[in-house]
């Protein structure tokens, strides 16, 4: 298996001659990504502009035509309906699940859950004010990114995905769905009900006290964490995290458990 980052929340995993894709978004995707695979599965977790804003163009380029008869789209019924329009793919490529459906493309399942998004704002008072500050101080780039989502199912439900492979390896992808709001009971079904060897999701520096307790009730055996709004905190000077040194204290903690952090685009990893 081997994991590779491309960015904001754009992850590949791929096992065998199977590449499946979690929020591939921006210029460092490109169609390379499928090259030497039998099958391509694009998940989408929601419709938010740095997670489907720039899958439709992707799936048209001229370089997308040798993939297209072997790559699959996986997300909810409003952004599968979003991204196909026009018949990009056709019906039987396009697959819409909602919680607690799966579909099977090939010998790969895909199993859907949902999850409450990561909070816009940190908690307390003084940094909701102070963050908000950041924000209106870069008024342009705040339209342009208001702009981004102009289109774009915005409200469609928030999905993670179960993934089994042929060779029964497990990947829970959790997305933005582990923080410090979580609901601990929602953790507890996806811990029992879709075990996995391999967690994949994005941290914020207001949530890393909550992620402990989460992997105490995932128990994954390989953990895969990165930064999903790296770049827009950047831009706006808002406090971030060195994933390096959390991955770190992580290890220190739960040493059964390997971690590792996705921070470069185009990093890869051999799991």
């Amino acid at each position: 298996m081997e994991i590779r980052y491309f960015g904001w929340s754009g992850v590949t995993i791929q096992q065998a001659d199977v590449l499946v894709g979690f929020d591939l978004f921006g210029d460092a995707v490109t169609w390379e990504i499928a090259d030497d695979t039998a099958a391509t599965i694009l998940c989408l977790t929601h419709g938010h502009p740095e997670h489907c804003g720039s899958l439709r163009h992707f799936l048209t380029v001229p370089e997308a035509r040798p993939h297209l008869a072997t790559t699959h789209l996986v997300s909810s019924p409003d952004v599968v309906r979003h991204i196909t329009r026009g018949g990009v793919l056709p019906p039987d490529r396009a697959h819409s699940v909602s919680d607690g459906e799966s579909t099977t493309i090939g010998s790969v399942q895909v199993m859907a859950f949902t999850w409450q998004h990561l909070p816009l704002l940190p908690p307390g008072i003084g940094p909701k004010i102070a963050y908000a500050a950041h924000l209106l101080s870069h008024p342009i780039e705040l339209v342009r990114i208001g702009l981004g989502g102009l289109g774009l199912p915005m409200n469609a439900p928030t999905l993670g995905f179960h993934i089994t492979f042929p060779d029964g390896s497990t990947v829970l992808n959790y997305a933005e769905g582990l923080h410090r709001l979580t609901d601990p009971h929602e953790v507890e079904s996806v811990a029992r009900t879709l075990p996995a060897e391999v967690l994949l999701f994005a941290v914020e520096p207001e949530d890393v006290d909550a992620i402990p307790g989460w992997l105490e009730i995932l128990h994954p055996s390989r953990v895969y964490l990165y930064e999903a709004h790296r770049p827009w905190r950047e831009l706006f000077r808002l406090p971030y995290l060195d994933l390096d040194v959390y991955a770190e204290e992580l290890s220190a903690r739960f040493p059964e458990m390997q971690f590792s952090a996705l921070t470069r685009p185009g990093q890869r990893i051999a799991a």
